[in-house]
Protein backbone atom coordinates (compact mmCIF):
# COMPACT_ATOMS: atom_id res chain seq x y z
CA UNK A 1 0.00 0.00 0.00
CA UNK A 2 1.61 3.26 -1.49
CA UNK A 3 2.11 6.05 1.42
CA UNK A 4 -0.14 8.63 -0.68
CA UNK A 5 -2.94 6.02 -0.98
CA UNK A 6 -6.39 7.81 -0.69
CA UNK A 7 -8.39 6.27 2.16
CA UNK A 8 -11.61 7.88 0.41
CA UNK A 9 -12.27 8.60 -3.39
CA UNK A 10 -14.49 8.18 -5.62
CA UNK A 11 -16.61 10.30 -8.07
CA UNK A 12 -19.65 10.33 -5.35
CA UNK A 13 -17.53 12.70 -2.63
CA UNK A 14 -17.87 15.46 -4.90
CA UNK A 15 -21.69 15.08 -5.86
CA UNK A 16 -22.35 14.43 -2.34
CA UNK A 17 -20.59 17.45 -1.51
CA UNK A 18 -22.89 19.68 -3.75
CA UNK A 19 -26.03 17.93 -1.74
CA UNK A 20 -24.32 19.18 1.80
CA UNK A 21 -24.25 15.43 3.23
CA UNK A 22 -22.43 15.49 6.43
CA UNK A 23 -18.85 12.81 4.56
CA UNK A 24 -15.72 13.40 4.67
CA UNK A 25 -13.27 12.28 2.64
CA UNK A 26 -9.56 11.41 4.36
CA UNK A 27 -6.19 11.44 2.65
CA UNK A 28 -2.82 10.51 3.90
CA UNK A 29 0.16 12.37 2.90
CA UNK A 30 3.69 11.67 4.37
CA UNK A 31 5.96 13.91 2.86
CA UNK A 32 5.69 16.92 0.56
CA UNK A 33 5.34 15.09 -2.91
CA UNK A 34 2.64 13.00 -1.60
CA UNK A 35 0.67 15.91 -0.60
CA UNK A 36 1.23 17.43 -4.62
CA UNK A 37 0.79 14.40 -5.66
CA UNK A 38 -2.84 13.72 -3.72
CA UNK A 39 -4.05 17.57 -4.52
CA UNK A 40 -3.14 17.12 -8.18
CA UNK A 41 -5.38 14.22 -8.36
CA UNK A 42 -7.93 15.65 -7.35
CA UNK A 43 -7.70 18.50 -9.55
CA UNK A 44 -7.19 16.32 -12.12
CA UNK A 45 -10.30 14.17 -11.16
CA UNK A 46 -12.96 17.42 -10.62
CA UNK A 47 -11.08 20.33 -11.31
CA UNK A 48 -10.77 21.92 -7.89
CA UNK A 49 -10.89 21.15 -4.51
CA UNK A 50 -12.31 22.37 -0.96
CA UNK A 51 -10.15 22.67 2.04
CA UNK A 52 -11.31 23.42 5.48
CA UNK A 53 -9.10 25.62 7.86
CA UNK A 54 -9.88 25.33 11.48
CA UNK A 55 -12.09 27.91 11.71
CA UNK A 56 -14.13 26.44 9.56
CA UNK A 57 -13.81 28.20 6.23
CA UNK A 58 -13.73 26.61 3.35
CA UNK A 59 -11.06 27.65 0.42
CA UNK A 60 -11.19 26.55 -2.82
CA UNK A 61 -7.93 25.25 -4.94
CA UNK A 62 -9.10 25.66 -8.69
CA UNK A 63 -7.21 24.50 -11.39
CA UNK A 64 -5.70 27.17 -13.49
CA UNK A 65 -4.44 24.88 -15.81
CA UNK A 66 -7.79 24.24 -17.42
CA UNK A 67 -7.74 28.46 -18.43
CA UNK A 68 -9.53 31.07 -17.29
CA UNK A 69 -12.88 30.67 -18.52
CA UNK A 70 -13.13 27.23 -16.57
CA UNK A 71 -12.18 28.87 -13.34
CA UNK A 72 -14.94 31.38 -14.04
CA UNK A 73 -17.45 28.69 -14.84
CA UNK A 74 -15.94 26.39 -11.55
CA UNK A 75 -16.56 29.42 -9.45
CA UNK A 76 -20.04 30.09 -10.29
CA UNK A 77 -21.56 26.75 -11.12
CA UNK A 78 -19.72 25.23 -7.31
CA UNK A 79 -18.31 27.73 -5.22
CA UNK A 80 -21.42 30.45 -4.83
CA UNK A 81 -23.52 27.41 -5.31
CA UNK A 82 -22.63 25.85 -2.37
CA UNK A 83 -22.54 29.35 -0.37
CA UNK A 84 -25.94 30.51 -1.21
CA UNK A 85 -27.58 27.17 -0.28
CA UNK A 86 -26.00 27.08 3.00
CA UNK A 87 -27.11 30.39 3.70
CA UNK A 88 -30.65 29.25 2.51
CA UNK A 89 -30.38 26.70 5.21
CA UNK A 90 -29.97 28.41 8.13
CA UNK A 91 -26.90 26.17 9.41
CA UNK A 92 -24.37 28.29 7.84
CA UNK A 93 -25.44 31.65 9.06
CA UNK A 94 -25.88 29.96 12.70
CA UNK A 95 -22.39 28.55 12.16
CA UNK A 96 -20.74 31.71 11.56
CA UNK A 97 -22.92 33.81 14.13
CA UNK A 98 -21.68 30.43 16.66
CA UNK A 99 -17.74 30.99 15.37
CA UNK A 100 -18.22 35.21 16.23
CA UNK A 101 -18.98 34.50 19.47
CA UNK A 102 -16.52 32.15 20.64
CA UNK A 103 -13.97 34.81 18.96
CA UNK A 104 -15.32 37.47 20.90
CA UNK A 105 -15.22 35.00 24.39
CA UNK A 106 -11.81 34.29 24.18
CA UNK A 107 -10.88 38.41 23.23
CA UNK A 108 -12.38 39.19 26.83
CA UNK A 109 -11.19 35.92 27.93
CA UNK A 110 -14.31 34.63 29.47
CA UNK A 111 -13.43 31.40 32.27
CA UNK A 112 -14.88 28.20 29.46
CA UNK A 113 -16.00 26.00 32.58
CA UNK A 114 -18.22 28.87 34.30
CA UNK A 115 -22.20 28.32 33.90
CA UNK A 116 -21.86 32.25 33.19
CA UNK A 117 -20.42 32.05 30.30
CA UNK A 118 -22.60 29.35 28.71
CA UNK A 119 -25.43 31.27 29.45
CA UNK A 120 -23.53 34.12 27.90
CA UNK A 121 -22.87 32.11 24.61
CA UNK A 122 -26.38 31.69 24.31
CA UNK A 123 -27.63 35.09 24.73
CA UNK A 124 -25.33 36.45 22.05
CA UNK A 125 -26.82 33.71 19.93
CA UNK A 126 -30.51 35.10 20.74
CA UNK A 127 -29.23 38.90 21.26
CA UNK A 128 -27.69 38.91 17.24
CA UNK A 129 -31.21 37.65 15.83
CA UNK A 130 -33.67 39.57 18.45
CA UNK A 131 -31.54 42.66 19.13
CA UNK A 132 -34.52 44.17 21.11
CA UNK A 133 -34.19 41.61 24.09
CA UNK A 134 -31.31 43.59 25.26
CA UNK A 135 -34.15 46.45 25.86
CA UNK A 136 -35.31 44.97 28.88
CA UNK A 137 -32.60 42.14 30.01
CA UNK A 138 -34.52 41.36 33.39
CA UNK A 139 -37.82 40.72 31.70
CA UNK A 140 -37.11 39.73 28.50
CA UNK A 141 -33.54 38.27 27.72
CA UNK A 142 -33.21 36.60 31.02
CA UNK A 143 -36.44 34.79 30.72
CA UNK A 144 -35.39 33.54 27.11
CA UNK A 145 -32.16 32.17 28.87
CA UNK A 146 -33.58 31.18 31.98
CA UNK A 147 -36.13 28.85 30.37
CA UNK A 148 -34.08 27.36 27.83
CA UNK A 149 -31.74 26.25 30.91
CA UNK A 150 -34.17 25.37 33.33
CA UNK A 151 -33.16 27.72 35.84
CA UNK A 152 -34.93 31.40 37.28
CA UNK A 153 -34.15 34.39 35.72
CA UNK A 154 -32.49 35.66 39.01
CA UNK A 155 -30.16 32.70 38.26
CA UNK A 156 -29.46 33.51 34.44
CA UNK A 157 -28.48 37.09 36.00
CA UNK A 158 -26.09 35.81 39.41
CA UNK A 159 -23.99 33.45 36.74
CA UNK A 160 -24.06 35.92 33.83
CA UNK A 161 -22.90 38.58 36.33
CA UNK A 162 -19.91 36.15 38.05
CA UNK A 163 -18.56 35.35 34.46
CA UNK A 164 -18.29 39.10 33.29
CA UNK A 165 -16.48 39.11 36.94
CA UNK A 166 -13.59 36.94 36.11
CA UNK A 167 -13.48 38.14 32.54
CA UNK A 168 -11.00 40.82 31.15
CA UNK A 169 -12.33 44.23 31.45
CA UNK A 170 -14.55 45.47 29.14
CA UNK A 171 -13.98 49.46 28.63
CA UNK A 172 -16.74 51.84 28.41
CA UNK A 173 -19.14 49.34 29.95
CA UNK A 174 -21.31 49.93 33.19
CA UNK A 175 -23.63 46.98 34.51
CA UNK A 176 -24.76 43.67 32.65
CA UNK A 177 -26.91 45.64 29.79
CA UNK A 178 -24.12 47.80 28.55
CA UNK A 179 -21.71 45.16 29.01
CA UNK A 180 -23.92 42.50 26.74
CA UNK A 181 -24.86 45.48 24.78
CA UNK A 182 -21.29 45.70 24.13
CA UNK A 183 -20.54 42.19 23.39
CA UNK A 184 -23.44 41.45 20.48
CA UNK A 185 -22.36 44.62 18.71
CA UNK A 186 -18.83 42.72 18.97
CA UNK A 187 -20.22 39.86 17.48
CA UNK A 188 -21.91 41.67 14.84
CA UNK A 189 -18.80 43.55 13.55
CA UNK A 190 -16.77 39.82 13.84
CA UNK A 191 -19.44 38.14 11.36
CA UNK A 192 -19.31 41.44 9.19
CA UNK A 193 -15.37 41.76 9.36
CA UNK A 194 -15.16 37.63 8.72
CA UNK A 195 -17.91 37.10 6.47
CA UNK A 196 -19.69 40.41 5.16
CA UNK A 197 -22.55 39.66 6.35
CA UNK A 198 -24.55 41.89 8.31
CA UNK A 199 -26.68 41.30 11.04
Amino acid sequence: MQKDTMIRKNDEYFSDLKKHAKEYGFYIACDDRSILNCVNAMLLNHGMVGISDTDGKTHFLIDGRRGGNYVLQQVKENVLTLRETFRATGDYEDVLIQQAIERVLDRYVFPRTLMGTELIRFALGKLYKEPKLIKCVSKGLYVVVGEAYQISAQQVERNIRYAVKKSRTIPGTNGLQSVLRFLREEVVEEVMVQYGRPN
